[in-house]
């Protein structure tokens, strides 16, 4: 490999911006093999000690979600989980679709008149200086990223795990050797603090650790885990997740039973059951004072950006307290190598959305509107 640059991978993937999706690689072949990592050069090392530092120290504050954003880019994986199931069934790299977007960018941009893309700003908040185009760039960029989350999901296109844990192994290794790069060229440039380099590294190699147990639970556990945005991919630290599988007789596969233990609304149980290719029916036992209508503004959020129907009820039990200090989901699923999108997607939904309303609440919050990432 060419000279690696730590500035500028850490600069590249900390501060994720949309604009970098120009510099992807248009050549991945678009074959079952492209779920290995498709290789791209190396920017050549002009940047100085002092700009390698500076990049270490901004890793070095990353939260939770900023992280988890960090570590897909190293991956490369799409930041959304409707973007990589539109990526696998597509079978599609990530550099191809990035190559896409870059083509839709370009198209609506020579679409524009001036008068448009001086609306366009304003409408972003943006102002034009001397025919600059590069608000209005941005502008548009907004406005298309906003458009990745509508990616048509194929009801028949199930999800194959085997290949999902392929795709996670391979990527991740690539991910682990571009830190450990990082981190030798760090240490040459005199930067001495790695926890966090070294903390990412850990977090990847999990991944790639529940991928290779050949256990297709463990693998829908990676993915899940991948893309909640506080990425606890290690064990026992602030989440747990669980997926049990039965035998391939004893269980249908059109029904997933998730069990949520949260900290301030004891337990909440969820059934899903696919009706068709593209409906699911959920049904949300919970404690009466569980935010219901919070749950279902989420809920709604995310299906607006899928050609998803679903039924949601709830059933109001007796709080079920739990002695857990820190919320747990458990997945009991049939032991198949595929799963529906949209079961994916719902199950993903209610997990995510689940936790952080009990984070909220332990903080003293309480959302109300759509806050997807």
């Amino acid at each position: 490999m060419s000279e690696f640059n730590l500035g500028h991978l850490i600069s590249k993937y900390v501060n994720y911006q949309a604009l970098n999706i120009n510099k992807a690689s248009s050549n991945a072949p678009a074959k079952q093999a492209q779920f290995n990592a498709v290789p791209q050069s190396s920017a050549p090392a002009a940047s100085s000690a002092a700009q390698s530092t500076s990049s270490s120290a901004q890793i070095a504050n990353l939260g939770g979600a900023d992280r988890s954003v960090y570590v897909k880019d190293l991956m490369k994986l799409p930041r959304n989980i409707n973007e990589f199931i539109f990526i696998i069934q597509q079978n599609m790299s990530q550099a191809q679709f990035q190559q896409r977007f870059n083509q839709q960018l370009a198209a609506h941009r020579n679409l524009l008149s001036q008068t448009q893309a001086q609306i366009l700003a304003q409408l972003q908040g943006l102002s034009l200086t001397g025919g600059n185009g590069t608000q209005v760039n941005a502008a548009l960029l907004n406005q298309l990223s906003s458009s990745i989350k509508n990616l048509p999901i194929l009801a028949g296109g199930m999800i194959n795990l085997t290949d999902i844990a392929a795709l996670i192994q391979a990527n991740g290794k690539d991910a682990v050797t571009k830190l450990i790069m990082a981190m030798a060229s760090s240490a040459k440039q005199g930067v001495s603090d790695l926890t966090q380099l070294k903390e990412t590294a850990k977090l990847i190699n999990a991944s790639i650790a529940l991928a290779s147990q050949g256990d297709n639970a463990q693998t829908l556990k990676t993915l899940l885990l991948l893309y909640l945005p506080w990425l606890p991919l290690q064990e026992g630290v602030g989440f747990d997740l669980d997926i049990e599988t039965g035998s391939e007789n004893d269980a249908d596969d059109s029904i997933l039973t998730i069990t949520i233990t949260t900290i301030n609304y004891g337990i909440v149980t969820v059934v899903l059951i696919l009706e068709s290719k593209n409906s699911v029916h959920v049904t949300i036992e919970c404690s009466k004072d569980f935010p219901k209508d919070e749950l279902m503004l989420r809920i709604e959020g995310e299906e607006k950006h899928y050609s998803m129907q679903s039924v949601v009820s709830f059933s109001t039990v007796e709080e079920k307290k739990s002695s857990s200090s820190k919320p747990q989901a458990k997945i009991n699923m049939s032991n198949t190598n595929e799963i529906n999108p949209f079961m994916l997607l719902m199950a993903h939904t209610i997990i995510r959305h689940t936790i952080e309303i009990d984070k909220n609440a332990s903080i003293g919050v309480t959302s109300h509107g759509d806050e997807l990432a």
